[in-house]
């Protein structure tokens, strides 16, 4: 099965599974020096929640952490497969795995020889239902 289709059938795996309030702990290293390390958020009532030294901070759209987000890794994934298919250029390796039951990207890995600047690793190391256990709410540390 080719990586655009399996994108697609993780996608439907997550839409079937109906989750719509999740915590993920995630691990990211390469060149975004604001995102690199390990990261807890939590999905809550559709607001994306960041937790940062025991302090949760709401996340605006559009911003960085929004692709430690379920959709923001599938749209992460997406852009990473057009950018490394049928450029002429020497092709990237990408790594790409999704979990087996609910279809969240569960590793991206992208090594491209030459450009350490393009390199990097997504790794979802933790995922659960619900708020994250240790969310209290609007910028309450936990």
């Amino acid at each position: 099965m080719d990586r655009q289709r399996a994108l697609v059938r993780a996608i439907e795996r997550w839409r079937d599974a109906r989750i719509e309030e999740y915590w993920i702990g995630v691990s990211y290293m390469g060149p975004a020096v604001n995102r690199f390390g390990d990261h807890e958020l939590t999905v809550v009532k559709g607001e994306l929640w960041h937790r940062w030294d025991g302090q949760w901070r709401k996340i605006a759209r559009g911003s960085d952490y929004w692709l430690f987000s379920v959709p923001g890794a599938f749209a992460w994934a997406r852009d990473v497969l057009r950018r490394t298919q049928g450029s002429g250029q020497p092709q990237p390796t990408l790594e790409l795995e999704f979990d087996e039951t609910l279809g969240y990207v569960k590793r991206m890995r992208l090594t491209a020889a030459g450009r350490d600047a393009s390199n990097f690793t997504f790794e979802v190391r933790r995922f659960g239902r619900g708020p994250h256990p240790a969310f209290t709410g609007q910028g309450v540390g936990g």
